[in-house]
């Protein structure tokens, strides 16, 4: 029995500024293991979320966009797996 990686349909979103061709994009958003989170309330904290989606696998690392100016949470993370399978 082979374990297959599920099927997932990408974003229709794409870096402007991504240094390389389209299909370089492709194949990178292929086999990223970093998930985009919106929508967060403003008071979601890094330890909410690492308990959150730990659940899932092992979170190698949490980065919280912070506004730019009072560097408080503005309602976005991005939640890195050490695997792509554990983010799935």
């Amino acid at each position: 029995m082979s374990m297959m990686t599920p099927s997932i349909d990408l974003s229709s979103y794409r870096d402007q500024h991504f240094k390389g061709s389209r299909v370089d994009q492709e194949r990178m958003l292929h086999s990223t293991s970093t998930l985009y989170v919106g929508n967060l309330s403003f008071y979601t904290t890094e330890e909410q979320l690492y308990e959150l989606f730990g659940r899932a696998g092992d979170v190698k690392k949490i980065v919280m966009g912070l506004d730019k100016f009072k560097k408080t949470p503005c309602g976005f993370c991005f939640v890195e797996y050490f695997t792509r399978q554990e983010m799935m």
